[in-house]
């Protein structure tokens, strides 16, 4: 946007035009004793305005105290990620100015270059789901998630009708803050939130999820890979879910994963939802990002959110029209599918952009890279004396979890190294764990530099039992 400055002379035409003598007028409708005048400006104790050359220096000021990821080896997840963005993607979806916006359009045909690239951003997610319906993104992968509970219950609603269907059960080690967002939604709901543990091997505990799924349960959700780090036998959760007839819904905070792993639509999910932050944005100091949300065809009119579909115009030509929208809140007020009747166009667009730059097979190989570093850092990190796997034995994709001691953060910072998250907050028997994680950034080296580092604190300290 240009900057158009105004002198006094103009200042006065303006207001001639639209029939004050005065700014202060324009505020005339603000009590006398709640305003300042133009006079008394003083008593607001504002700094005076600044030049371009000022200004730059200052920010730079600023900038300088923020610490940067990538002046860092960086080995923190846990939900965000460090991953390379390019600078196309930077590029295109913040310096074309076309692009620069957080919604989508309220009126169904117009903006055809947004619904465009929401259309192409749609068909990805189905690509990399294997499911058939996308919408238009979510505002996170935590609300995704809880999305996903509300609408397994619209669909339950539907199909039973004659049952009582009110429990929602998170399988395994799912995201503690993905966990807090979905019951705040069940609380409001009156919808009952069940937890099935991890079991010994960071997996979920198959026979403890047989007994959650009685005919009661609507829906039940796994994270895959988990919060621990651990890929999980979704075969097996899928078949546990089948007599009861519940909803399976597959859940990750790495959707680099799917390139290798099976998915979702493969595991037999119905609906797949996720955080889209690792694909094509920055960590933004954890936010904004994006939640993508997929399921079969046959639940499509109980999808939350919007929905682009491809039609052809008066012409006959190829175009796109916002569908389905008597299903939102905008039209139907409480009784929407959902709240969100808007999506996260510009991440979104960042993931369409980053996805078309890799392709398909750059894609693969990116996760391939960076299970090959995974498996160097574990077997590195493994060989310290102090230092053990939690699950040596489980299969991980880009996350795992090690056992020290306590405390270990700020030794590291000061070595420019910032270690695994500690785990000691997410529950007991936690203490001095840390979940490691690793992406295309991380080199070798850095993963030499953490081992050394953690070897050098390490030395003289028994390491605490894992449990």
């Amino acid at each position: 946007m240009p900057f158009i400055q105004n002198t006094e002379a103009e200042r006065r035409e303006m207001l001639a035009a639209i029939g004050v003598k005065s700014i202060e007028e324009l505020f005339a409708d603000i009590p006398a004793n709640l305003r300042i005048n133009m006079a008394d400006a003083s008593k607001l104790k504002l700094p005076r305005g600044q030049g371009e050359l000022e200004v730059t220096r200052h920010i730079e000021g600023l900038l300088a105290k923020t610490k940067n990821a990538g002046d860092y080896a960086f080995f923190r997840g846990g939900g965000i990620y460090n991953h390379f963005v390019s600078t196309v993607v930077d590029h295109i979806a913040l310096f074309d100015s076309s692009f620069i916006t957080a919604y989508t359009p309220y009126q169904p045909e117009c903006s055809q270059g947004t619904l465009t690239f929401i259309f192409e951003f749609q068909s990805s997610i189905c690509a990399l789901t294997g499911l058939e319906v996308a919408n238009a993104s979510m505002y996170d992968g935590a609300s995704a998630l809880a999305e996903a509970m509300m609408m397994g219950k619209h669909v339950a609603e539907d199909k039973w009708r004659k049952e009582e269907r009110n429990t929602f059960v998170l399988a395994g080690a799912h995201n503690p803050e993905y966990e807090q967002v979905v019951r705040t939604y069940a609380d409001v709901a009156g919808i009952k939130v069940v937890n099935v543990p991890a079991g010994a091997e960071g997996r979920i505990d198959q026979e403890a999820l047989k007994k959650a799924l009685t005919r009661k349960v609507f829906a039940v959700a796994a994270q895959s890979p988990n919060y621990l780090g651990v890929i999980e036998d979704l075969d097996a959760v899928n078949a546990a879910r089948k007599e009861s007839e519940a909803l399976f819904v597959h859940c990750t905070s790495e959707p680099l994963s799917l390139a290798l792993l099976q998915t979702p639509a493969e595991a037999g999910a119905d609906i797949a939802v996720g955080e889209g932050q690792p694909l094509g944005n920055h960590q933004f100091l954890g936010g904004p990002a994006f939640g993508y949300f997929a399921a079969r065809k046959e639940h499509l009119r109980k999808m939350p959110g919007r929905i682009v579909s491809e039609t052809v115009d008066k012409n006959g030509k190829r175009a796109f029209a916002l569908a389905l929208a008597t299903r939102e809140q905008h039209i139907r007020r409480e009784k929407a599918t959902s709240n969100i009747c808007t999506n996260q166009s510009l991440c979104a667009l960042r993931a369409l952009i980053h996805l078309a730059a890799w392709g398909k097979q750059g894609f693969v190989e990116l996760a391939e890279h960076t299970v090959a570093k995974t498996q160097y850092a574990m077997k590195k990190l493994g060989a310290i004396e102090g230092v053990k796997l939690v699950y040596p034995n489980s299969p991980v994709f880009n996350e795992f979890v090690i056992q020290a001691v306590p405390g270990l953060e700020k030794k590291l910072l000061k070595k420019k190294i910032v270690g695994g998250l500690a785990l000691d907050k997410y529950g007991k028997g936690r203490k001095g764990q840390y979940l490691v994680a690793i992406t295309e950034v991380t080199t070798r080296q850095q993963i030499d530099a953490y081992a050394n580092a953690l070897a050098e604190a390490l030395k003289g300290k028994a390491v605490a039992s894992v449990k």
